[in-house]
């Protein structure tokens, strides 16, 4: 079985493998639909041996569940000391409230009043 990767893609491969790596890493990753961003980080992730990690949307989704989950992503980061790659897509969006926390993480790595 051959495997046929595009330039286009192993630049960006190496570049979401790069920041996968870094203590502290973080990206951001814009684009249409169906270009590979999703695969590209899987594949990325597992070539630093990062666990992924990824909310369970349901219809009773709300900010409890996100901050527990949130919470529980912390402790294992912490405890563990394991990668983590963290994706959430804009389909994942139920509240602005998530968008802040992301954005808390992506600035400061933390997310405020997550602890008491």
């Amino acid at each position: 079985m051959n495997l046929l990767v595009f330039e286009y893609a192993v630049n960006h491969l190496s570049r979401l493998a790069r920041i996968i790596a870094k203590p502290f890493g973080n990206g951001l990753l814009i684009g249409i639909g169906g270009n590979g961003r999703h695969s590209l980080t899987k594949l990325a992730s597992f070539m630093n041996s990062a666990q992924i990690f990824k909310i369970e949307l349901s219809k009773a989704y709300s900010k409890n569940e996100w901050t527990e989950d949130i919470k529980g992503l912390y402790k294992n980061l912490g405890l563990s000391q394991q990668k983590i790659t963290f994706m959430f897509t804009d389909s994942d969006l139920k509240e602005i409230s998530f968008m802040e926390d992301i954005n808390n993480i992506l600035n400061t790595g933390e997310v405020p009043n997550l602890f008491t």
